[in-house]
């Protein structure tokens, strides 16, 4: 039995795949900042042991529970890319303001929150930009049961996300809807880091909407669906 305990998952599915074997994911073990969401947390059998042809492999992962902790966590191996530069910095702040809302100097004097392809929207002014409810939109998206907000999917990640120029291709279920106000503004996207995204279900994409001056105008959230 190999050992999987800290790999990200994508990597030790790919392990268990390539021993033949059946598999059990477990709920995942809820940390901190002391490990990475997305990683192997604990396994069963142990390291070494002896495997069988009808031995079943038992995992379990790592997630943050925002309810408890939202952080923001500082891993120095956080930043995944491939953009790198001041976009990195603004996406790092706005990874620091969802897990923790405060200064809001990121942010243009109105900020446009919405699901892709416009299912769901809000505006918020800057005296709500703070009231992680207020950026709650949608009841249902993506096969699944809302309110979705782009603060809690960005800091559940833990400060380990992959960033990209533009609205980046994925699993998301269809285009970058935006207002007209905001077309033609440049466009920055985090994402759930590949090696932890195991298929279409795991993917996030949350895409900053800039403004001439680089705030932040508008947020789209973005969740893969089978």
């Amino acid at each position: 039995m190999p050992d999987l305990v800290g790999l990200p998952a994508l990597e030790a599915g790919e392990l268990i795949g390539e021993l033949d074997l059946g598999s059990a994911w477990g709920r995942p073990v809820q940390v901190r900042c002391e490990l990475r969401p997305g990683v192997i947390a604990r396994q069963h059998p142990r390291p070494g042991t002896e495997l069988s042809r009808t031995t079943t492999i038992r995992v379990r992962t790592t997630a943050l529970d925002l309810e408890v902790f939202r952080g923001p966590c500082e891993p120095a191996e956080g930043d995944l890319g491939p953009l790198r530069g001041p976009d990195a910095d603004l996406a790092r702040d706005f990874y620091r303001f969802a897990a923790e809302p405060a200064a809001t100097a990121l942010f243009a004097d109105e900020v446009w929150v919405g699901l892709e392809d416009g299912l769901a929207s809000t505006t918020l002014d800057r005296s709500a930009l703070t009231d992680l409810a207020a950026w709650k939109v949608g009841r249902m998206y993506a096969e699944r049961v809302g309110p979705f907000s782009p603060l809690d999917i960005v800091a559940a990640s833990g400060g380990y996300f992959g960033l990209h120029r533009g609205a980046s291709p994925g699993c998301g279920v269809g285009g970058l809807g935006r207002p007209p106000e905001l077309a033609g503004l440049r466009t920055i996207t985090l994402t759930s880091p590949s090696d932890t995204t195991m298929s279409c279900m795991d993917w996030w994409g949350v895409t900053l909407v800039l403004d001439a001056g680089d705030r932040i105008r508008g947020v789209v959230l973005r969740l893969g669906s089978p």
